[in-house]
């Protein structure tokens, strides 16, 4: 599944969290490694990986990493042809 894919894809971006407690349901911005900078990776990275745009918005729409996916992520996959 695309949703288990994105979470690992973050997981491995973590250093200060155990990133076998990453979950959908984990509250992103309650994560160690929050910060602008990680903000700006995470964007970063799922720009490239995932071919989308992520503005401020959609961070301060969102708390847990499926409601991201669900917002940033699963309309391009969707959409996808």
């Amino acid at each position: 599944m695309e949703e288990n894919r994105f979470v690992q894809l973050i997981a491995g971006m973590l250093y200060r969290t155990d990133r076998d407690s990453v979950t959908p349901e984990t509250r992103y911005k309650g994560l160690k490694e929050w910060n602008f900078l990680f903000e700006v990776s995470l964007a970063m990275m799922l720009e490239e990986e995932y071919h989308v745009e992520v503005t401020p918005e959609d961070f301060s729409s969102t708390g847990t990493l499926d409601e991201l996916f669900r917002r940033v992520c699963a309309p391009r996959l969707v959409n996808k042809d």
